[in-house]
């Protein structure tokens, strides 16, 4: 199993496209880790949030995100129990510019078995996002992140490595470094209160000075009300300029079994 699931995961990262800049930012506040919906079980995930304090001009070709509502609608399923995939939907509501549709996600996650006893929990997701104009730098992209945790007791660690370019477009794009991360507290056994870390660093062949740098710091609670239904809640603080300076987020989880 253990072949299958590095061959597997070693191959769709060398099919991805290689003309590998960033997708839409802000929609979903979460960092990754290997704990995937179980095969046969379906997980619907709403992540909504708004932007208190942000840029309130245009940022090149992009709206402004000051007073931005945003939110992702993720569907996904278990297809083995190292392997899972998801679809979003994006949208958002600007301040005088009403509702809008604002693109698509499709995630592919594998991560090794806990029944493996590896030092470190690993994995590996992708994903390919499209964003209409206004909302994203380029119209397409790929993202491809490892998944990296450790866990002592009630304190759990997650990293996202995460590396993204621009696709499907003529122009040149670097390959952009925005790194995530989470130390999370339990709570018992049915909630946790964690410190998340959202970045973009530029391209990785040299950074933007700081001042252009997106760095985010997420204070978020989460509960789980039942055995198939979830919540979460944060609120985030830019730590530089250029970054959403108030964000208020929610999650919410819920599983349908099969």
């Amino acid at each position: 199993m253990k072949k299958i699931f590095l061959s597997v995961t070693a191959a769709v990262a060398l099919a991805a496209p290689c003309s590998l800049a960033r997708a839409q930012q802000g929609y979903e506040f979460e960092v990754y880790d290997t704990h995937l919906t179980n095969p046969g079980t379906t997980e619907l995930e709403l992540n909504t949030n708004f932007v208190a304090t942000g840029p309130k001009e245009p940022d090149l070709d992009l709206f402004a995100t000051h007073h931005m509502l945003r939110s992702s609608l993720e569907v996904g399923r278990g297809l083995t129990n190292w392997l899972e995939g998801s679809i979003y939907v994006l949208a958002a509501r600007r301040p005088g510019g009403g509702s809008s549709y604002v693109g698509n996600r499709m995630r592919l996650t594998a991560a090794a078995p806990a029944s493996w006893n590896l030092p470190l929990e690993i994995g590996l997701t992708q994903e390919v996002g499209y964003a209409r104009p206004g909302f994203a730098e380029n119209r397409w992209t790929y993202e491809i992140s490892p998944m990296i945790g450790k866990t002592w007791g009630s304190v759990a660690v997650a990293f996202n490595p995460v590396f993204e370019r621009g696709v499907a477009d003529d122009a040149g794009h670097p390959v952009e470094f925005e790194p995530k991360g989470r130390v999370g507290f339990s709570l018992g056994d049915e909630g946790s209160l964690a410190l998340e870390y959202y970045s973009s660093l530029g391209p990785t062949a040299r950074f933007d000075p700081r001042s252009e740098q997106k760095h985010q710091l997420f204070v978020a609670i989460e509960k789980e009300l039942s055995s198939n239904l979830e919540i979460a809640a944060s609120v985030g603080r830019g730590l530089t300029g250029s970054s959403d300076r108030m964000v208020i987020a929610t999650r919410l989880e819920y599983l349908i079994a099969r």
